[in-house]
C-alpha cells in the first residue's frame, strides 16, 4: 500500500530574502579578502623582487670583484631602479653613470608597471617607529641611500646602508633595509590592524 506523500512546504518570501542577504554578506566577505590578500600579495611580491635585486648587486659585486650599485631614480610619477658596476674604480658615482663610465647592466625596471597596487610610498596617517624603535622622519622620503640614492655594494662584501619603504596605499607598509657591515638585507611588513612588525626575510 502506497503512503500518502507529504504536502511539500513551500520557501517563503522571508526565507528567501534571508538566504539572499547571506549569500551577499558571504560573497562580500570573500571579495574584501581576496582583495586584501592580493594587496598583501603585491606588496610581499615587491619586497621580495627589490631584496633580490640587492642579493644580484652584492653577489656582481663579490664575484667580480667590483663594486656595484643600485641607482633610483624618480621621474613622472614613477621609481625606476637600476644596477650599475663600477667602471673606473671610484665607486658607482652619478655623474659616471651619467657620463657611461659605470655601465648599466640590469634594468632599468618600473614600479609602476611592475606592481601596480604598489607605491614607493609611506601609507597614509602612518605613525610607527621603525622595526629597532626608532623615528622614521621624513614621510615624504621613503628611498633613503644619502643624496644619490644608490645603494652600493662592495668586493669585500660590505653595502651602503638605507632603505626603501613600501605600501600598498592604506594600511599596509613594508620595508626593505640594507645593513652595512654584513650587507644583510632584510624585508618588514607592518599591518596597520595588528599595529606591529614582521620580518619576513
Amino acid at each position: 500500500m502506497l503512503r500518502p506523500r507529504r504536502p511539500t512546504r513551500g520557501t517563503s518570501l522571508f526565507e528567501l530574502l534571508t538566504t539572499l542577504a547571506i549569500l551577499s554578506l558571504t560573497a562580500g566577505l570573500t571579495a574584501a579578502a581576496a582583495h586584501a590578500f592580493s594587496g598583501m600579495s603585491s606588496l610581499r611580491a615587491a619586497s621580495q623582487e627589490i631584496a633580490s635585486v640587492f642579493s644580484h648587486a652584492r653577489s656582481r659585486a663579490l664575484f667580480r670583484n667590483v663594486n656595484s650599485g643600485v641607482k633610483w631614480v624618480a621621474r613622472d610619477g614613477d621609481l625606476t631602479f637600476a644596477i650599475h658596476d663600477d667602471g673606473d674604480g671610484d665607486g658607482v658615482r652619478n655623474d659616471d653613470i651619467d657620463s657611461g663610465i659605470d655601465p648599466l647592466v640590469f634594468g632599468p625596471f618600473s614600479v609602476k608597471n611592475r606592481w601596480p597596487k604598489v607605491t614607493v610610498a609611506f601609507i597614509p596617517g602612518f605613525l610607527a617607529r621603525d622595526p629597532k624603535g626608532n623615528p622614521v622622519g621624513d614621510l615624504s622620503d621613503p628611498i633613503r641611500f644619502g643624496h644619490s640614492d644608490i645603494a652600493s655594494f662592495s668586493p669585500v662584501g660590505d653595502c651602503s646602508p638605507g632603505s626603501v619603504w613600501l605600501g600598498d596605499g592604506r594600511s599596509r607598509q613594508a620595508l626593505v633595509r640594507l645593513t652595512p657591515g654584513s650587507a644583510t638585507i632584510g624585508i618588514y611588513e607592518w599591518v596597520g590592524s595588528r599595529r606591529t612588525w614582521t620580518r619576513i626575510w
